[in-house]
């Protein structure tokens, strides 16, 4: 829209300049949703998110609808090669449950989603909580912590990785949408920076980079 972009251009264009084959982004994003509540994956107990399941869903039907959809990649085999979860603004503004268990549910969110697609080394890139910038509230840091802290647990070592996105929040008067700091305010800049920033993380993963 007029006032809204999204990381995945330039996180695309990290990525299909690193590798002479085709990349798909599978998008699966609803806003105003939690990882507590609306993404709460099975291992975190209780009942399992409406979007988690809806996330898997159309995610394999992406997948199944690839050589109607595009053509030129028919009869190719596909590879899901890596996760990118940038999420927690809810979390953050939410119950204080929310924040406390964001840690452990983030953790049973990439081992649920490598379950699910019997991917159990697959790469995941978590992009920080970043809104703001320095001067975020205190909800915002505290998922900010969790999210650092899932991504460096020892299980996950050189597979997860987390990358900080702070640097990259501009004022409100510099930006198109003023009162979306949500969204970043709507700022091309910053979204830009991020894609950058999260491809280039899942490179490495990948082992595209070094």
């Amino acid at each position: 829209g007029k006032h809204h972009i999204g990381p995945e251009f330039q996180f695309g264009r990290i990525l299909g300049d690193a590798t002479e084959a085709p990349v798909l982004l599978i998008k699966t994003a609803w806003g105003g949703k939690s990882l507590f509540v609306d993404f709460r994956p099975p291992s975190a107990g209780g009942e399992t998110g409406p979007c988690y399941t809806q996330m898997l869903k159309e995610v394999r039907e992406a997948l199944e609808a690839v050589s109607e959809d595009f053509p030129e990649l028919k009869g190719r085999n596909l590879e899901i090669a890596g996760f990118v979860w940038f999420q927690g603004w809810n979390d953050a503004v939410g119950p204080p449950e929310a924040r406390a268990e964001y840690e452990q549910n983030l953790v049973h969110l990439i081992h649920d989603v490598r379950r699910e697609f019997a991917l159990p080394n697959l790469p995941v890139v978590i992009g920080e909580l970043g809104n703001g910038g320095e001067k975020a509230g205190e909800g915002i840091l505290a998922i900010r912590k969790a999210q650092a802290a899932a991504a460096a647990r020892s299980e996950f070592e050189g597979r997860v990785a987390f990358v900080k996105t702070t640097s990259f929040a501009r004022p409100a008067e510099d930006s198109p949408n003023t009162g979306h700091g949500h969204h970043w305010f709507g700022n091309a800049e910053s979204y830009f920076l991020i894609g950058d920033a999260l491809g280039k993380a899942m490179l490495k993963l990948t082992g595209e980079v070094k």
